[in-house]
């Protein structure tokens, strides 16, 4: 597994130069789904103490974490978007839950 740091400018270029067009497109996907797969984005609304912030961190041990802040879109909570993962504990998604059920039981 390749960690974050790791591709020096000396390693890209052996690649670019080695690799075929179809290979290097092959490569980026890979590389692309290996980031987005090892890193965490934590949205919240407001200010996120490091009490919080720490707690994110032991939550998703060895991976990268994103922290963004997102008021238009989180009323409170927190969303966590990881691989093709969301855990949405923010009021507002919590809200939109609420109003689905309601309205897929009536």
């Amino acid at each position: 597994m390749l960690k974050y740091g790791e591709l020096s400018t000396k390693d890209l270029e052996w690649i670019f130069s080695n690799f075929l067009r179809q290979e290097l497109k092959l490569f980026m996907r890979l590389l692309s789904k290996e980031i987005k797969d090892n890193t965490v984005t934590a949205s919240f609304a407001g200010e996120l103490n490091y009490e919080n912030k720490k707690k994110i961190n032991d939550m998703f041990p060895n991976r990268k974490i994103l922290f963004k802040r997102d008021d238009e879109n989180i009323s409170g909570g927190v969303r966590f978007e990881y691989g093709d993962f969301v855990l949405d504990h923010s009021v507002s998604g919590i809200i939109k839950r609420i109003l689905n059920d309601i309205r897929e039981n009536l």
